[in-house]
């Protein structure tokens, strides 16, 4: 390729190089391709590219000849006067004969290496110098022209744009890959830590049965202080279990690893089941739930242990932000698609319009935590968080969606909140295997 490109020749070359380098993502071939296109463009023997870093000095990245071949240490024989000027300038420089130029003829690199025609043009991108492309011809002198450095900015132009987009790419490669280090180390210690709390909960669960035989066998069952400790410890290490399942639950649906065992199931059998666990709470509490008509609706291919999870944690949900003599309907219909729509409707204080569709969020809290009790039951009782994301995540495993709506949230007026889940059915569909993982 002559360096006297010219026109509609010179610019059909810089666009097609110009695409070749905007395809990179990777930084060293892009140097490495773009400095080998640069010294057949101008027909220069060496060519360097230097780039500032972030403290102004000046790195060298890479350092070739004309026959792609790669000059170590040959960072020590160009001239650093000249490569510094156009740094900090942003100006581009062309010799035909440095040793004799009026400028930077008495510098002492240009003087010691005796060197001849040189080009220097800087990289800029957004106004801003990155660094700078050096060529030089040593064994011809007057081999470089200002009418030369035209072709050679507009290249360098380009280059400056695919490098600084090629370091953004590999910065944010660089910066996944330690969010992904960081996640799955966080994965982990949880899942540590769960398994870890389970070996003393389970001591802990073994002493409780223990002192509960030692109350019968010993004629104490009437102590009303046994009795009371007795009942405290099993629903402390009951919650202490539940929360460290909710744990494992969450991370095995966040990291792909929810099993789920499924077959053909009717959800007024999961519904009436989880609505039945909760009688004991609406009593102490004077809530209401009522569960419509759903004895009709098409089977589900579901996990019913799972399904059971997805709607302990809606109702929970709808039993916890209600006030005490509330109401909870819920409904059930099957639309035009044979999807399965359930819908979970109560009275409660509602949700705030911004907070609706982070409350699917992991470990987000409605409200502020210092109105929250530690009961999973009592109003505004506590939690951590990780109710609905479990739905969720449940939920769409099945094929499915949920989705939650409120007009908003008021302590007084109560606007309820209603809590929607959509399931395929089975109408028209063939069974599939059992056991699948999410």
């Amino acid at each position: 390729m002559s360096n006297r490109l010219e026109g509609i020749e010179l610019l059909d070359y810089v666009l097609r190089v110009s695409r070749h380098m905007a395809e990179s993502h990777a930084l060293a071939p892009l140097l490495a391709f773009t400095i080998d296109n640069v010294l057949t463009l101008v027909g220069a023997e060496r060519g360097y590219i230097a780039l500032k870093n972030d403290d102004g000095s000046i790195d060298f990245k890479i350092k070739r000849d004309n026959q792609g071949r790669d000059l170590p240490g040959a960072t020590d024989e160009i001239s650093y006067s000249i490569l510094e000027k156009v740094v900090q300038s942003g100006e581009s420089v062309v010799l035909s004969d440095a040793m004799h130029d009026p400028q930077f003829g008495t510098a002492r690199s240009v003087m010691a290496l005796r060197l001849r025609s040189i080009m220097c043009v800087p990289l800029i991108t957004r106004n801003r110098t990155i660094g700078a492309i050096y060529v030089e011809n040593r064994s011809v002198r007057g081999r470089f022209r200002d009418s030369d450095l035209a072709p050679l900015q507009l290249f360098a132009n380009q280059a400056a744009i695919a490098i600084e987009n090629t370091e953004l790419i590999e910065n944010l490669k660089i910066a996944n890959d330690h969010l992904t280090e960081l996640d799955e180390l966080k994965n982990n210690f949880i899942i540590l830590v769960s398994h870890e709390l389970k070996t003393p909960l389970t001591a802990v669960s073994t002493n409780a049965q223990l002192m509960n035989m030692i109350i019968q066998k010993a004629g104490l069952h009437d102590d009303p202080m046994l009795n009371r400790t007795a009942s405290n410890l099993d629903k402390a290490t009951e919650r202490m279990k539940h929360v460290i399942d909710e744990i494992v639950q969450f991370f095995r649906i966040a990291s792909g690893q929810l099993e789920l065992a499924c077959r053909e199931i009717r959800l007024y059998e999961v519904i009436s089941a989880v609505v039945e666990n909760l009688a004991s709470v609406c009593a102490q509490r004077t809530l209401t739930i009522e569960v419509g008509e759903m004895q009709h609706l098409p089977q589900v291919w579901a996990d019913p242990h799972q399904l059971r999870i997805v709607f302990q944690n809606i109702i929970g949900n709808a039993v916890k932000f209600t006030p005490d003599g509330g109401q909870i309907l819920i409904g059930a219909a099957c639309d035009g698609d044979n999807q399965l729509e359930i819908a979970v409707t109560d009275t409660g204080i509602g949700v705030p319009l911004d907070e609706q569709q982070r409350v699917f969020d992991m470990f987000h809290v409605l409200g502020s935590l210092n109105h929250h009790s530690t009961s999973k039951s009592a109003f505004r009782g506590g939690g951590f968080g990780l109710g609905l994301p479990i739905a969720r995540g449940i939920v769409e495993a099945h094929g499915g969606s949920i989705c939650l709506q409120s007009v908003g949230y008021d302590e007084d007026l109560l606007p309820g909140t209603v809590c929607t889940v959509t399931l395929p059915s089975m109408v028209g569909e063939v069974p599939r295997s059992d056991m699948m993982t999410a």
